[in-house]
């Protein structure tokens, strides 16, 4: 099992109104042939509030997850899959108005850490590259 997941979900719980296209074009690209690292997954999952307030909404995680290269192992290439999953997200939020948070999570510990966030198009893929770790590739 790699030790690390890329996480790139749309940023807030309020989807109802963009779940079917964003998991349309992601279910798209998933399916694409080409990825280098490995095939990235789906996520469409609510969850069910739990206490807080009435009105709050629940939890809802909408995006892909892609499992990354251990470092020292990456095959050349890699980082385009990863440029190739924030620029897919770049343009569905110039065609939905939403942001998408890009992260990675340590599989072993379990810890998640938001590291970016999708919020133009062209999505500055320098800043991307800066935060994910990549020397060269």
């Amino acid at each position: 099992m790699q030790r690390h997941t890329l996480y790139a979900y749309v940023d807030g719980s309020d989807l109802d109104d963009v779940v079917a296209p964003i998991e349309e074009a992601l279910v798209a690209l998933a399916a694409a042939p080409g990825w280098v690292a490995s095939r990235p997954t789906v996520v469409n999952q609510k969850r069910t509030a739990i206490g807080g307030y009435p009105d709050d909404l629940p939890d809802w995680e909408l995006g892909i997850n892609l499992v990354l290269p251990d470092p020292g192992d990456e095959p050349e290439g890699w980082f385009g899959d990863v440029a190739r999953i924030t620029e897919h997200l770049a343009k569905l939020h110039s065609a939905l108005g939403r942001e998408f948070v890009i992260g990675i999570t340590d599989n072993v510990t379990g810890v998640a850490e938001d590291l970016f966030f999708v919020e133009s198009d062209p999505p500055d893929l320098v800043g991307l590259r800066s935060v994910v770790g990549v020397r060269g590739d």
